[in-house]
């Protein structure tokens, strides 16, 4: 299922998912208070908050984060740049992998919270939206570093896709 041959740009539908997936994360991670509130109302018994929004662009995010991966280990990914350090090299694929292990881990602890009535996962979700806002601290200087320090094309590549 791996792809053989690394791709020199990413596809349209890479391009697209990543930042449909951005913005539906952000979506989240800053619009998040009607769904603590409905799971803080539903645990004492109460009713208030409206979860609705929360739980359909979790799914969503959950999906799409899948959708991505497949395509990943399909078609690949384009090589990093020569001139990049190794040592931001490790810390890049780190990172990627970082924010697919909180792709899935944040959405499926968000159910098992909502829908099971899970204290821990509601807890670790809340411990994972923290992170995630670092990461995506950490992933912007660290395209930024790229444009504007090293000069390579990662972030280009990412905002124009390959034909």
């Amino acid at each position: 299922m791996a792809a053989i041959n690394k791709p020199s740009g990413y596809s349209v539908t890479q391009v697209a998912l990543h930042w449909t997936i951005a913005a539906l994360v952000l979506l989240q991670l800053f619009y998040h208070e009607p769904m603590e509130i409905a799971f803080e109302t539903r645990m004492t018994g109460e009713t208030g908050g409206d979860p609705r929004l929360h739980i359909i662009v979790g799914l969503a995010i959950l999906a799409l984060a899948l959708w991505r991966l497949v395509l990943r280990l399909r078609h690949g990914v384009p090589p990093k740049p020569a001139e990049e350090p190794a040592i931001l090299a490790a810390l890049a694929n780190g990172v990627h992998a970082i924010f697919y292990i909180l792709l899935f881990a944040m959405p499926l602890s968000g159910l098992a919270a909502w829908f099971g009535g899970a204290e821990a996962a509601a807890n670790a979700h809340s411990v994972m939206r923290l992170l995630f806002l670092a990461l995506i601290g950490l992933h912007v200087l660290g395209a930024l570093g790229q444009h504007f320090v090293f000069k390579t094309n990662v972030l280009k590549r990412m905002l124009k896709p390959q034909t």
